[in-house]
Formats: structure tokens, sequence, C-alpha cells
């Protein structure tokens, strides 16, 4: 059996058909094979909206460069500024396979709501943890 779990994409119609990507049908077909003669489950959800290009673009052109600044991190060390504060926003734990601590979430597979509420919890954080540090949100003017 296989330790990942392929996540293929599909298309309910109007009289409850499911229609899968016609793209993804070989891939289907081989991990589908994997289980002949096996009993399996399978779970149907509605796609999670993932971080938007916005959210991106603000926490890594915006927050994590302020921050840094404030803090005298270097701007090349962004990568590591970011997994301290996701770790320290989500928690961590030991992870075996890295053999190092790891942040309990990652922010890449954030939905965009909970994406929208770790940068809020960088406002807050650089405002009040990090003595006073202001990180506009998108669409804030650094002078208001």
């Amino acid at each position: 059996m296989s330790k990942s779990c392929p996540v293929f994409s599909a298309v309910v119609d109007a009289d409850g058909v499911l229609h899968f990507e016609p793209l993804e049908r070989a891939q289907r077909q081989a991990h589908v094979r994997q289980f002949r003669n096996s009993k399996v489950v399978v779970t149907i959800t509605r796609p999670k909206s993932i971080r938007s290009l916005d959210q991106n673009a603000w926490i890594w052109g915006v927050a994590y460069p302020v921050i840094a600044e404030a803090i005298g991190y270097d701007l090349h060390e962004h990568e590591d500024l970011h997994y301290a504060l996701v770790a320290k926003c989500f928690g961590e734990h030991f992870d075996k396979r890295v053999g190092a601590m790891v942040p309990n979430k990652r922010s890449s597979k954030l939905s965009t709501k909970e994406f929208s509420e770790y940068m809020e919890w960088l406002v807050r954080f650089a405002a009040i943890d990090l003595g006073g540090i202001v990180v506009p949100l998108p669409g804030e003017s650094e002078a208001a």
C-alpha cells in the first residue's frame, strides 16, 4: 500500500453524478490498482481554498521584512523567521523523519480564513510581544 494519499479532482453535476478530471485518469487507475481485492474508504469533500497570492505577497513582502528589520534579523534569513513565527503561532512538535522540531501547521496548507487569522496574529504579536512594531495589514499605509 502507498504511504501517500493522493487527491483527485472531480465535479458533481446537477444529477448527482461524479465526473473525474480526465487528465488524472492514469494516475487514478494506477493508485486504485494497489487495492485489488481490498475494502477501501472513499472520502468526498469540497475543496479547501488555500491562501491567496495577495496574502502570500503580504507576508513575504511586508510582514516579515518589517519584523526582521525591527529585531535585527538579516533579510536573507526570512525562511528561519517564517518557521519560528509559524511555530510560535501554531505550536510545534518533534518530527522523527527530519530529526527536528517543526511547526504543527504549514502555512502553505492554511485556508484563506486560517491565513487571515495568522496575518492578524502576526500584527498583534509584533505590536505586543515585540515592543510595538507596527506591521500594516494589506490596504493600510504605514503612515496611518
